[in-house]
């Protein structure tokens, strides 16, 4: 309650009520005793002689309020005693605000809202008011009024630290992530040693990406706290993000010991030890914060994979356990509120196994139908008939990776192309900052998704496109989950992850003829769109001036190189066998294998394996590179080798362009599913097609053979430098792609 005086009769006169309309009222000597035991804070006393008074003088409006204020202090219901304040003082801005407070302590909402706009009107400079009515409807979900209401709050008290962190809030609930940090930074400039402040700032700053800003956040929380386990657990998911999981694991191990019940945070725990490797501690990590009714630990538990594949039978086994551990989900009924928020993985690993997915796909998705049903929101404009003919045509490309990363070498060009088409409206969507170097020449909208689902959902939603496509989807969670929505007319993806989706709402998967098998259809849940050449534009990458050397990379000056240039979940184990036989074909041979830049655990996770798979007296002419992120390096390394190895069954990508305008020969072996089946494309169309094997032992042969023969190498490098320009600049992806949009659009007005 606001601190305790007489309050001005509601007539207008100015006067207090017992010197006005009051028939009857105690006298002054009374009341001022009253105040006194509510300023010296003796409420028991003030209680009891306040229902006297208000037994004597039951029109007393003061009275009441001295009784609903000794009342509240002391935790008891105060509503009866405010009520009948407001009731009597029906002028007075403050007997309004005190209703308010108590209706809201008593989780009546809708009414302390209704009191407190009557404060606010009767007093539009209440701050006070306005502040909580904020609070109301922020927990009334009216976050766009809630926000007006901190606002208004700010601008009548500018220093008021509390009403900035709670507009950071709502701003970000709203997905206004970067007005949010701004709020949060203003309330921290009030009040520096607020530590939930720099919780939320660093929460908002992970959403916009800006991973190295939040950990400094939730830094600064637990510095002013150190027992503040939320912090604790925050920190740790940027960490582990960053391939940092000791770091993380020790976070999230302090955020337990420190609230033993934080079952998020037992879960995260399991995360991060998954992806070191060490599943049976993780998985007692996920049981335990099921015991703590996290469900979507059983989730996390089930859907468990190794990120760097055992041996064939261990990648069988781990299969099998996946898709019962599925099945037992779907059967029990599982729910999750969140996915992207509870669960935050996607199975990504599946694709790696040399297998169709199919099937597994489509059970994981009908797993997430069932236990998040608004996961198939639909956006409004999707329900209605397109307007007629005439517009143009609303296209989206979504994806987190709009910056230097494969999937944007494949596409960003294309999509630059399509952007400046004047037949279509073009929208570059992403929950990553867009690298302007890598789209400098995009004429569309640049839309910035929040890292929050329903947020990111009605964003997109709000473009009423006709055609959205997702340029992959299963190498990161937001997209996986936002392409259960049907947020377009049409919805398809790119190879980006050439590996089907199992989703329903998802039309089109965009592939070409010359790279999938005669039976692709039963490969994926979507209809396969077959152009002529591979959806993709590749540009000549720039060659370095001066290449480096061997020696320069710590490269044996005198061996014969078999260079890997993969991602090292990529290399199954069907392919150990093969590495196995080159070295022991080539006793002057080394292969060459790159670590991974942000999971360095992966290099041991795979020794342990080839200590299975590879015999001792070989295995030791198996070295690594780090991964080398400068482009120019990468392509000095390749130049090194005497043959780049094509892994199987998941094997090259975009790094075909990078290796043909070095002209080292590639070897590689058809594989039974398109992603196993790039490399033999691009070397029949380089004019190579000796460097395509039949089977492992052929695969072996034709390594060794050119690795061997300076001559045919020599040759094969002729060939490739001749020819490699097929590769860049080509115009006719883009071309079909527009034919391909327009076949679409006259169909809806056709149908």
């Amino acid at each position: 309650m606001k601190a305790a005086k007489q309050t001005p009769c509601s007539c207008g006169s100015g006067k207090p009520y017992a010197q006005c309309c009051g028939q009857t009222a105690p006298a002054s000597d009374e009341i001022n005793a009253l105040i006194a035991l509510y300023n010296t804070r003796r409420y028991a006393e003030l209680e009891g002689r306040a229902r006297v008074l208000s037994e004597r003088y039951p029109d007393f409006g003061f009275g009441w309020q001295l009784l609903g204020g000794a009342l509240q202090m002391q935790g008891k219901d105060a509503l009866h005693a405010f009520r009948k304040t407001a009731q009597l003082l029906a002028g007075d801005a403050v007997a309004h605000y005190n209703l308010g407070v108590a209706l809201k302590s008593a989780g009546r909402l809708d009414e302390a809202v209704a009191s407190y706009r009557r404060a606010v009107a009767l007093k539009p400079d209440y701050v006070e008011a306005h502040y909580n009515l904020g609070n109301a409807l922020k927990q009334l979900g009216q976050l766009e009024s809630a926000a007006q209401s901190y606002r208004r709050a700010v601008q009548l008290k500018p220093d008021h630290a509390e009403a900035h962190y709670s507009l950071g809030v709502v701003l970000q609930n709203l997905g206004q992530l970067d007005d949010a940090v701004a709020s949060y930074r203003r309330a921290l400039q009030l009040k520096p040693d607020h530590a939930e402040v720099h919780n939320d700032l660093g929460n908002a700053q992970l959403d916009l990406g800006l991973i190295n800003d939040a950990m400094t956040s939730y830094r600064r929380a637990l510095k002013i706290n150190p027992d503040y386990a939320l912090a604790h657990n925050n920190l740790g998911n940027p960490l582990k993000s960053l391939g940092q999981l000791d770091d993380a694991i020790e976070s999230y191990r302090r955020a337990v010991e420190i609230k033993p019940e934080f079952a998020e945070a037992y879960c995260n725990l399991g995360a991060a030890l998954r992806s070191k490797g060490d599943l049976a501690n993780a998985e007692a990590c996920y049981r335990k914060a099921q015991e703590l009714g996290y469900n979507a630990a059983s989730v996390c538990d089930a859907l468990m994979l190794p990120d760097i594949m055992g041996t064939q039978q261990q990648v069988m086994e781990s299969r099998a356990r996946f898709e019962r551990s599925l099945d037992k989900l779907i059967s029990d009924g599982v729910t999750l509120g969140d996915p992207l928020k509870d669960v935050g993985e996607t199975n990504f690993y599946l694709a790696y196994h040399g297998l169709n997915d199919r099937d597994l796909q489509l059970k994981v998705a009908k797993f997430y139908e069932q236990a998040c049903p608004p996961l198939l929101y639909a956006a409004p404009h999707c329900i209605k008939p397109r307007p007629a003919t005439g517009k143009k045509l609303r296209i989206g490309f979504l994806s987190r990776y709009l910056y230097g990363h494969p999937v944007s070498f494949c596409f960003s060009k294309m999509i630059e192309a399509l952007s400046s088409n004047h037949q279509f409206d073009v929208a570059l969507i992403s929950n990553h900052p867009v690298d302007p170097k890598v789209y400098s020449e995009f004429v569309g909208k640049r839309v910035r998704l929040p890292y929050n689902l329903a947020q990111a959902r009605e964003k997109i939603a709000a473009l009423e496109l006709d055609i959205l496509l997702y340029l992959d989807i299963g190498m990161e969670p937001l997209s996986y989950f936002l392409a259960f929505s049907r947020l377009a007319r049409a919805q398809c993806v790119f190879a980006g992850h050439p590996v089907t989706t199992g989703i329903s709402n998802m039309d089109y998967f965009l592939s070409t003829d010359v790279m999938e098998p005669s039976d692709a259809d039963e490969h994926y849940s979507e209809k396969v769109v077959r152009f002529p050449k591979p959806p993709v534009y590749f540009t000549r990458p720039a060659l370095p001036a001066t290449f480096k050397s061997r020696s320069e990379f710590g490269l044996p000056e005198n061996r014969r190189l078999y260079m890997c240039p993969m991602k090292l979940q990529k290399l199954h184990p069907d392919f150990d066998e093969a590495m196995a036989r080159i070295l022991q074909s080539d006793n002057n041979g080394v292969i060459v294998l790159f670590e991974d830049c942000v999971w360095p655990h992966w290099k041991t996770s795979l020794l342990d394996r080839f200590e299975k798979t590879i015999p001792a007296d070989v295995r030791e002419r198996i070295i690594f590179l780090p991964w080398l992120k400068n482009p120019e390096d990468f392509i000095s390394a390749i130049a090194t080798a005497d043959v780049v190895l094509d892994p199987f069954h998941f094997g090259i990508g975009s790094t075909v362009a990078i290796t043909c305008v070095t002209g080292t020969p590639l070897v590689t072996r058809m594989g039974e599913f398109m992603r196993g089946r790039v490399g033999a494309f691009y070397c029949e169309l380089l004019g190579f097609p000796e460097c395509i094997a039949l089977d492992n032992e052929d695969y072996v042969q034709k390594a060794v053979g050119i690795a061997r023969d300076p001559l045919l190498r020599e040759r094969i490098r002729a060939k490739i430098l001749k020819n490699n320009s097929v590769l860049f600049e080509d115009q006719q992806p883009i071309e079909a792609l527009v034919e391909f949009f327009n076949s679409m659009a006259r169909s809806w007005h056709t149908n």
